[in-house]
């Protein structure tokens, strides 16, 4: 182990309150592991006193590595920036809240050593908010069945990647970021290891409701085509019901059995029908704007400054 280059890359915002003991507790386990260690921390141009840490560690130490965006481009396009610039062997990516617990970190390295390419930590049981818990369990079941990704809820980011795999990641440009999709896309031999979940050191979430429900449209448009197709299946099944129903219609008038045209029946299928062409529509919108801002091959990130 002593041989092993290891980078560690944390996405930093509005996480003042834990970056001292994270930093703290990162150095000290890192430095029982190899000589040859890195800790780069990219902040997401938080508004709180967190790029002072950072920059107060890096003018200090020189394991320790402080970007700064522009703005705040999220979380994942965080993780690209500090995955851009680590240098080593095997990177371990976590959060800076304190739930993801740094003295998990050898356990990673020991598993991902035993042959495996990459090795996620599996959470046995979050210390997180309920409703999130269930947000959460919610959001992997249909992003599974909308893009037949294997996606397990008790893991994140934090886990272990060697280089070849880091490298393979880079080489994704798309604009829309979503980590943990993006590991299971390039594949390679993967392992779990079960970690401890620490409770958060933070008072409140950075990442709110909105934002959590933006960042899962976005992954989901950017990995998935099956919701134009299911559309196309629904245009299909809601066409063949109006042709069933024009057929019984004819039948009826021929019969004689129809002396007024039915209003209720007209109202109802032109709404139905309008509502669905306006579903359509929109969401064929959302990807050719998904696709416009792919197009214009904008940076991922800007860098503000680097220590």
């Amino acid at each position: 182990m002593s041989e092993v280059y290891l980078s560690v890359v944390v996405p930093v915002f509005q996480s003042e309150k834990s970056l001292g003991d994270l930093i703290a507790r990162l150095r000290a386990v890192l430095s029982g592991i190899s000589p040859a260690v890195e800790l780069v921390l990219v902040d997401d141009h938080s508004s709180d006193g967190s790029w002072q840490q950072i920059a107060a560690a890096a003018n200090t130490a020189t394991d320790v590595m402080g970007i700064r965006l522009s703005r705040n481009f999220g979380q994942h396009h965080a993780i690209a920036a500090g995955l851009d610039v680590a240098k080593g062997q095997w990177t371990v990516v976590m959060d800076a809240d304190l739930q993801d617990l740094p003295e998990e970190i050898p356990h990673l390295l020991s598993k991902a050593l035993q042959g495996y390419d990459v090795v996620l930590a599996r959470r046995t049981a979050r210390k997180d908010k309920p409703w999130k818990i269930m947000l959460s369990a919610v959001f992997y079941r249909f992003f599974r069945y909308m893009t037949g990704t294997r996606m397990d809820p008790a893991v994140g980011n934090f886990g272990i990647y060697h280089r070849k795999v880091i490298q393979a990641i880079l080489q994704m440009k798309e604009s829309i970021r979503y980590f943990p999709a993006q590991v299971q896309w390039v594949g390679f031999t993967q392992g779990y290891y079960n970690v401890e979940h620490g409770p958060s050191a933070l008072p409140t979430s950075a990442y709110k409701l909105r934002s959590r429900l933006h960042l899962g449209l976005n992954a989901l448009m950017a990995y998935s085509d099956k919701p134009l197709r299911l559309l196309i299946k629904l245009g299909f099944f809601v066409a063949s019901l109006g042709f069933i129903f024009a057929l019984i219609t004819l039948i009826r008038y021929f019969s004689g059995k129809i002396i007024v045209p039915g209003y209720a029946s007209l109202i109802v299928s032109l709404w139905v029908l309008a509502g669905l062409l306006l579903m359509t529509m929109g969401l064929v919108g959302l990807y050719v704007g998904k696709t416009f801002e792919g197009v214009k091959d904008r940076p991922l990130y800007i860098i503000e400054q680097k220590t």
